[in-house]
């Protein structure tokens, strides 16, 4: 007679729960041909609202969504050659900011020309452009100074025996005037000693050769509160880091010496992205986890942090708590990423080869997401929606898009909420 009672019960509930599910997918109103790919989660009040730039990995051409997910505007990298861009940054003028690389190279790997900037008009006009000196390849970053100079990461394959008994993928920062004339190189051979690595991770990097650095961020250190007190930190040094290393870095630029580093102890980072430096002079990081060979070190879930320079501690972070010590965790990019700190304190990041675009609360709340429609594939087997990088910016930076979009994607009418900021927690610089 129980098991009788039981199965019923089980049977009601298995109904409700089907009714349940069946109303709320109803409610979105959406076909399956196009769910669940588009915007998944939007609290308009908690969100701050802009145009996002999505560019999926290795693309000719740039997506400028609403908060809605509609696409706003199109542009293509390199019309004329069909280049693939890495990413697409908007720069003050209003005009994109990007790197290429010709169609079907093998990539950031690949030390050999077929690389260049590019510098393009809001709907993609060539404006300056930039192409590899020979047997040097541009990869992962770039930059503007305020001289209006670029400055680029290069890789070069070069054999330095008191690094390695193989030849290794140096990795340089060159600086190129808008006359396209090289002004100014650094190269990371001759500061090997100063990342001070320890006795076992040089015999490995001896040993192994190859891409010893893999570095995948340059940034020009903004004006921060920690300038005035600690020339480490003065606006013009720059910021980079070495993935392979798990090593984010600050080089002086009057001396070129490395005068900040910070990753290398255990529980720090593994594989991390994109470093950039907020207004109170904390570094924000995209920190993947995955695996990083110099030192050897895993982790299998990705995390956010913001860090002070000046104690080394981790001040902020954020993971996708429930699986953090599972194998495979819900929030796990062990390559490529991009963290923004926007101006009302939340935050903007990725789940790079899911396609997952979210912003955050500096609770954790996700208050937007969005999940990528745009693939592209390699051969004829693998597709991904990876995405390399996000930004967000304000409506007012694209006086150029059809204000329809800025009307109706949802965040008009809505009463901002501000979200407590925690102590501390650092502001983008301001523009």
């Amino acid at each position: 007679m129980r098991l009788r009672h039981l199965t019923l019960f089980v049977f009601a509930c298995c109904l409700v729960c089907g009714q349940t599910a069946s109303a709320q997918l109803g409610s979105l109103g959406r076909s399956v041909l196009d769910w669940p790919t588009g915007v998944t989660v939007y609290k308009p009040a908690k969100c701050f609202n802009g145009y996002t730039v999505i560019t999926p990995y290795r693309p000719d051409q740039g997506f400028l969504i609403d908060m809605a997910g509609r696409v706003v505007h199109t542009w293509y990298a390199d019309p004329e050659n069909h280049s693939e861009a890495w990413f697409f940054e908007r720069l003050p003028s209003g005009h994109w900011f990007t790197l290429l690389q010709a169609p079907g190279s093998k990539g950031a790997s690949q030390a050999a020309g077929n690389s260049a900037v590019s510098e393009l008009g809001f709907n993609g006009e060539s404006i300056w452009k930039y192409s590899a000196p020979q047997g040097m390849r541009f990869t992962h970053d770039m930059a503007r100074t305020s001289q209006g100079y670029t400055l680029l990461l290069a890789m070069v394959q070069r054999k330095v025996p008191h690094i390695s008994m193989r030849p290794i993928a140096d990795n340089w920062i060159v600086e190129v005037n808008q006359a396209r004339e090289i002004v100014w190189e650094w190269k990371m051979s001759d500061h090997f000693d100063e990342f001070s690595f320890d006795a076992a991770t040089k015999k490995e990097i001896y040993e192994e050769g190859g891409d010893i650095f893999h570095t995948n961020r340059l940034e020009v250190l903004p004006e921060n509160d920690l300038a005035p007190r600690d020339a480490r930190f003065r606006p013009g040094n720059l910021l980079l880091s070495n993935r392979s290393n798990s090593l984010i870095f600050i080089v002086d630029r009057q001396t070129g010496k490395i005068v900040w580093k910070w990753g290398s102890d255990p529980g720090d980072l593994v594989g991390q992205h994109d470093p950039t430096m907020l207004r109170n002079g904390d570094i924000l990081i995209y920190d993947n986890g995955g695996y990083a060979p110099f030192p050897p070190r895993h982790r299998s879930y990705t995390r956010l942090v913001e860090m002070s320079p000046l104690t080394n501690k981790i001040v902020w972070q954020y993971t996708y708590e429930p699986y953090i010590f599972k194998t495979t965790s819900k929030f796990f990019s062990d390559d490529w990423g991009s963290v923004q700190r926007l101006p009302n304190g939340n935050t903007l990041s990725l789940d790079c080869h899911k396609g997952r675009v979210f912003e955050i609360t500096p609770q954790g709340e996700i208050v937007w997401e969005y999940i990528s429609p745009f693939f592209w594939g390699r051969g004829t087997t693998v597709v991904d929606s990876g995405i390399y990088r996000v930004y967000r910016y304000g409506y007012d930076k694209f006086p150029g898009t059809n204000e329809y979009f800025a009307q109706t994607d949802g965040h008009l009418g809505s009463t901002p909420v501000k979200a407590p900021l925690p102590p501390g927690l650092g502001l983008p610089p301001q523009q």
